[in-house]
């Protein structure tokens, strides 16, 4: 018989699927923000480019050229697949009595993610810079339908099947950031932005919940879906320093984002109410960047960022609490952006980040998909005026795919594999006087906002 181990299993499953669903990777969280900033792989700890780049760093607001307002969409076209085998008695010798084999493609559909906001000073003087953003941070979704030949996608009609039927989730908070930023000197700026977020967790089966065994003494799962919006909040410091002429640097922090437990009206077999709940946080991330502006019209931009997911509440407990039991990693993010004409400027970039998943741990487990670990991205904006700029992008995040046995159950197997394509589109509205009245008469130094953003 399937033990309650194993079932518990699947919810590494189900919550890596989810996270397989993202606009791009790093895990949880959404690599940037805006047409610009995700067409230079979220790159922008060190480029104050467009208001997009305060997603990663707010103090980048002191050093755009003007005021502006950003609003910004994405299409995110997932591709997630989820194969399954189980030879004949692989269950106490005798269950199931054929093998199976089966690979079911997930329903995911189009998903959407916006990215809007506006900077503005409360006095053209004024050393302050103030901003609000709402930007899409945690995002993704699984639907696979059920399966007779796919385990663990079966119907529960034992002793043929020990299935879990239908697995559904689907996560999408929004972070609203209003931001300060205070431009110290006329090289360096430091800034300070609470954040708080809001949105729906849903999961179906809750396997961070087991309930009663049913009438073959299978354990149940109750569905998470029944629930209210959550919230949480936590804040993010940014440092930008212009080195010289042709180097910039920059360093964010941002907190843990602190969640209210993810709480639902749930109910047991016989459908008597009852009450479930997991409490989770967004992990801690720091951000380093370091740009170069010192060739005409270009600008290059690395960042290296680490997330803290090892220490997060639900990602890096353990298995046996109920958590996923990830590593922290490293991401890099390399961005550029060159101003082919007046009007036209081109943008590209890559993100590579290591995979969160305890290896030791997924080999135990039934095997989940790592996180895309690379991705493309490729991007343009057109001035139109000179107030307007119309930016487009696409960003690939590349297939990847794990895959080893459930131990528990011997000659076992599964395998995940995924995919996430991006759609870019936004429009940028500048206003106000220039920051910097005496480098927009000069045409803006080489990579400067004023030359090479648009």
């Amino acid at each position: 018989m399937v033990r309650l181990s194993d079932l518990r299993c699947v919810a590494v499953l189900v919550l890596l699927a989810v996270c397989t669903g993202q606009a791009g990777a790093q895990g949880v969280v959404s690599p940037g923000a805006g047409p610009i900033n995700r067409a230079m792989a979220g790159a922008s700890t060190a480029a104050p480019v467009d208001f997009g780049a305060s997603y990663w760093n707010p103090a980048t607001l002191s050093f755009l050229e003007r005021d502006e307002v950003l609003f910004g969409s994405e299409l995110i076209i997932p591709s997630i697949h989820y194969s399954g085998a189980l030879p004949a008695g692989s269950i106490n010798g005798v269950f199931p009595t054929t093998s199976r084999f089966g690979t079911s493609r997930s329903d995911s559909g189009v998903a959407s993610n916006i990215a809007v906001g506006g900077s503005f000073r409360l006095r053209p003087e004024s050393p302050f810079t103030m901003g609000l953003g709402i930007f899409g941070l945690v995002g993704g979704n699984v639907n696979f339908a059920g399966n007779y030949m796919t385990p663990p996608l079966g119907p529960r009609q034992p002793p043929e099947y020990f299935g879990l039927g239908p697995i559904y989730a689907n996560t999408a908070l929004l972070a609203i950031k209003p931001m300060a930023s205070y431009r110290a000197s006329d090289r360096l700026s430091v800034a300070l932005a609470p954040v708080i977020t809001t949105g729906t967790v849903q999961f179906s089966p809750a396997f961070f919940a087991p309930g009663p065994p049913d009438q073959f003494g299978v354990a149940t799962f109750p569905p998470a879906t029944n629930a209210r919006p959550f919230w949480g909040a936590g804040f993010e410091i940014g440092l930008f320093y212009e080195l010289t002429p042709s180097w910039n640097v920059g360093f964010s922090y941002k907190s843990p984002i602190w969640q209210e437990k993810w709480s639902y009206n749930s109910f047991n077999p016989d459908l008597s109410p009852r009450r479930i709940g997991i409490q989770a946080e967004v992990p801690a991330i720091y951000s380093w960047g370091v740009a170069y502006k010192g060739i005409d019209r270009l600008l290059i931009d690395v960042d290296l960022r680490y997330f803290d997911y090892g220490n997060a509440a639900l990602w890096g407990d353990s298995l046996q609490s109920g958590g996923l039991n990830w590593n922290s990693i490293f991401a890099v993010a390399v961005g550029g952006q060159y101003q082919l004409t007046e009007r036209l400027t081109l943008r590209g970039g890559y993100l590579f980040n290591e995979n969160p998943i305890n290896e030791v741990q997924t080999l135990f487990n039934v095997q989940a998909p790592g996180f895309l670990q690379h991705s493309l991205s490729l991007g343009a904006s057109l001035r139109l005026n000179e107030n307007i700029v119309f930016s487009a992008g696409w960003v690939h995040a590349f297939r990847n795919d794990i895959e080893g046995p459930i131990a528990q159950i011997p000659g076992s197997s599964a395998r995940m594999d995924g995919q996430v394509d991006s759609i870019l589109a936004g429009l940028t509205i500048q206003y106000g006087a220039p920051k910097n009245p005496a480098r927009s008469a000069a045409g803006g130094e080489a990579g400067s906002p004023v030359a090479a953003s648009y």
